[in-house]
């Protein structure tokens, strides 16, 4: 990884710690303390894994003061003793609110809500027990709450309700496989879609196993019904069922680290500062996104049928020579992050294919921002996720060093990261009112997949887990574009409905936005020094033009 600095020991008993849980967490051996987290390939969902393990040292650092802070020289004296405020161990049983994400889904009434999940294929070469997997396994559902949820229709209402420690026992299911190659991975395939599909909302579980036992080692699907997961609490997840399956196999009882605040907790509080004054502030904000009117996408065909099953992707991946300057070296010109490098690309190619240049993308985010004062989520398992739309200016294309700076200003800008927009939108009297905006893409960026062998226990399997999404289900959004860093190197995929755009329609997308990001790259790394934007120097008001006439001054 990049070296920003010459090596510089800790000095304090803090600043050890500091460096020990980065090592840990960006996976470098020997951080020195003038090194940059987010140009040793850090970014925000690595930064909240290093405030959960700093939480169980007991200490606590905000998210901002990270990210404006990035090295630990200068972000130590930012460290405060955690809360005292100590969390309740005990079950979590009764009704839950409903969040953002969740009435959002609900509101959709998809075909088959039931089948709705996310899901990691796990590999050992030498075996799953099925009984201490399913120790684990039930261990995960005693201790994390929100996997006890069942979900039942009231009249017009649908109710959250969490269950009690009453049946919390998962056992994988067994099957043995003796086929191999494509006979193999064709009844993996068979199987899992079945698992897939045998989620029940009113009933539960909403978690289920299936171990498959092959002649090379064992494959353990674990499948979760996505209204109580997402990608942050996959890695609290992995990393539990790891060391719960350790403590089984030497015979211990299996204990894990102390939870923070319960995800129902998390949704009473959602609902109370959706009433306060500190959030009334962002409502004209996204009042103002509401408004924006952008052309619809040019599409090959009309067609009314929407279900997944005519899903197709078309996807690129950088090699991870390119990969590695992308997450470092590249950010040292304009002081970026990933994200505003990759919608500026994206920004590049969605202009070339329609000609725009206002575009409306709904981003997402991790959700879990430091809004609600004491409220600590950085173990919590559930479904945090923001969606939010955001407006992409390409009206400096001609000039790629200021569309650069033009995406990031924007981006900063959208308050508290996009986490408002759900509140407003369903948890506001004037949010309930307005016509949502509804933007044909939707991009995702998930951040690194690394977390899989640290134990050494396991990898990702590369079999296939089946469909996480009904065949039968309507698709979310007409472009689906993700991205995400394996074994060192990116892959963006663009999902896009057969029966509207033709294959060569979206493979030509794909070839345009990887030029355009290889382009970047390129042009960030011949700039000499880092070129500050007004968000840089905490500015809010401050435009690029300004601050370009004030360098002039100076």
């Amino acid at each position: 990884k990049a070296r920003t600095a010459e090596y510089k020991a800790p000095r304090t008993d803090i600043e050890q710690l500091l460096a020990d849980i980065w090592q840990e967490v960006l996976g470098i051996g020997r951080i020195g303390i003038r090194d940059n987290f987010f140009a040793l390939g850090g970014d925000s969902i690595k930064g909240i894994q290093m405030a959960s393990r700093l939480q169980q040292h007991g200490w606590k650092l905000e998210m901002k003061d990270l990210f404006q802070h990035p090295t630990i020289e200068q972000v130590s004296s930012y460290v405060q003793a955690a809360d005292e405020t100590t969390i309740d161990q005990g079950p979590v049983e009764g009704e839950v609110e409903l969040t953002p994400i969740q009435r959002w889904f609900f509101e959709r009434r998809f075909t088959n809500e039931h089948h709705w999940n996310q899901s990691v294929m796990l590999h050992a070469l030498s075996g799953f027990d099925p009984e201490l997997a399913g120790q684990a396994l039930s261990k995960l559902i005693e201790h994390h709450d929100a996997l006890r949820m069942v979900y039942k229709q009231d009249g017009e209402r649908i109710v959250q309700y969490n269950r009690g420690l009453e049946d919390t026992a998962v056992y994988p299911e067994v099957i043995h496989l003796n086929q191999s190659g494509d006979e193999l991975k064709a009844a993996i395939l068979q199987e899992s879609n079945r698992i897939q599909g045998s989620i029940d909302l009113a009933h539960g579980h909403l978690l289920k196993a299936a171990i498959f036992k092959t002649g090379q080692g064992d494959h353990l699907l674990i499948v979760i019904h996505h209204l109580v997961i997402d990608g942050v609490s996959w890695r609290i997840l992995l990393e539990d069922f790891a060391s719960g399956y350790l403590q089984a196999e030497k015979g211990e009882s299996i204990v894990l680290p102390e939870k923070s605040h319960s995800f129902a907790e998390y949704a009473a509080r959602l609902k109370a500062y959706a009433a306060s004054k500190s959030f009334a502030k962002e409502i004209g904000y996204w009042e103002e996104i509401e408004k924006t009117v952008t052309a619809p996408l040019p599409k090959d065909m009309e067609a009314d049928d929407k279900r997944m099953r005519h899903t197709k992707t078309a996807e690129f991946s950088l090699s991870k020579e390119e990969t590695e300057q992308l997450t470092t070296k590249v950010h040292e010109a304009y002081n970026t992050e990933m994200n505003d490098i990759l919608l500026t690309a994206l920004g590049f190619a969605i202009k070339e294919w329609t000609g725009q240049d206002d575009i409306l993308v709904a981003l997402e985010g991790h959700g879990r921002e430091d809004i609600i004062e004491g409220l600590n989520i950085s173990r919590t398992v559930g479904w945090f996720t923001s969606q939010f739309p955001a407006l992409i200016q390409m009206r400096h294309s001609d000039d790629m060093g200021y569309q650069i700076k033009q995406i990031k200003e924007d981006v900063r800008h959208i308050p508290n990261k996009g986490v408002g927009y759900g509140i407003y939108r369903y948890l506001t009297e004037e949010g309930k009112k307005h016509k949502q905006v509804k933007p044909e893409i939707s991009f995702n960026y998930l951040g690194q997949f690394t977390e899989m062998s640290e134990s050494g226990l396991f990898t990702r399997s590369q079999m296939p887990s089946g469909d996480p999404l009904s065949p039968e289900t309507e698709k979310p959004n007409d472009l689906d574009i993700v991205g995400f860093i394996e074994d060192g190197a990116l892959t963006m995929s663009i999902a896009y409905h057969s029966l509207e755009y033709k294959e060569s329609t979206i493979s030509n997308v794909a070839k345009s936005f990887k030029a355009y990001l290889l382009q970047l790259i390129d042009h960030c790394l011949t700039q000499d020094g880092d070129e500050l934007t007004p968000s840089d120097l905490g500015d809010d008001d401050l435009t690029l033009e300004e601050l370009d006439k004030l360098m002039e001054i100076f």
